[in-house]
Parts: C-alpha cells; sequence; structure tokens
C-alpha cells in the first residue's frame, strides 16, 4: 500500500451528505479574521440540523488560531499533519501528528504554528439545552 499522508487521502476524498449528494473538497476559504488559516468543510451545522459540524483546518507557519472560546459547543480537534502549541485554559501543550484535544464550551483556545504547517480536523457539537 502506498504511504500517503492522511491529509491527502482526505483532500483527495468525497464528501457526502443527504444535503448536498456527493461532492469532492475542493472549496477552501480563509477566515476572514485569522491570517494564514483555511477552512474547508466536511459537514456544516446546515448539513445536520446543527447536530454538529466538521472543518478541514490547515494553520500556516508562523500563523495561528488566536485564542477564543465557543460559548455553547464543544470542539474536539484532532492532529494531522505538523506540530505545533495548543494553548488550553492558559497551559500550553506541544503536539504533533495524531494528538487530539476536548475543549469545553467556555474554554478559552489557541493553536499555534511556529515552524511548520498544522492541518488539523475541527468537530463541533453543541451543548444539550
Amino acid at each position: 500500500m502506498e504511504d500517503r499522508n492522511i491529509v491527502r487521502y482526505i483532500e483527495d476524498g468525497n464528501i457526502f451528505s443527504l444535503v448536498h449528494g456527493a461532492r469532492s473538497l475542493s472549496v477552501w476559504h480563509s477566515n476572514p479574521e485569522w491570517s494564514g488559516v483555511l477552512l474547508a468543510d466536511l459537514a456544516s451545522g446546515a448539513d445536520t440540523k446543527e447536530v454538529f459540524s466538521s472543518h478541514l483546518v490547515r494553520v500556516g507557519r508562523g500563523h495561528e488560531v488566536p485564542d477564543h472560546l465557543h460559548e455553547s459547543q464543544w470542539e474536539w480537534n484532532i492532529i494531522l499533519a505538523g506540530h505545533g502549541t495548543m494553548l488550553l485554559d492558559g497551559k500550553e501543550i506541544p503536539f504533533g501528528p495524531g494528538d487530539s484535544f476536548t475543549t469545553p464550551p467556555g474554554v478559552h483556545h489557541a493553536v499555534v504554528a511556529e515552524r511548520e504547517d498544522i492541518a488539523l480536523l475541527a468537530v463541533f457539537s453543541p451543548c444539550p439545552g
């Protein structure tokens, strides 16, 4: 079997949903507030009736997803490629491929790509109630 980066598998794969049918992951968009951060929607909240959403995220070397929080959503990130630092509730945590983070609602967090590009999968789920 050919050794390929998991990010390439996702980028080259198809996304299936009842809302949109099958489509390729060809639409990347820049985050308007965060320089050097690109997003590709795998499942938007509209696709899932706001049950969850998921996105492939690229953070360019020397850039970051700055400190922020989600008032009413859990966030789960898995690092697919690259090494960097997660700032989670004031703690600096170095990470690499395969590491994952679960962030509860209301907890400040950031992702910093100091020396290399980072690719991660971000999944969001609203709090019940």
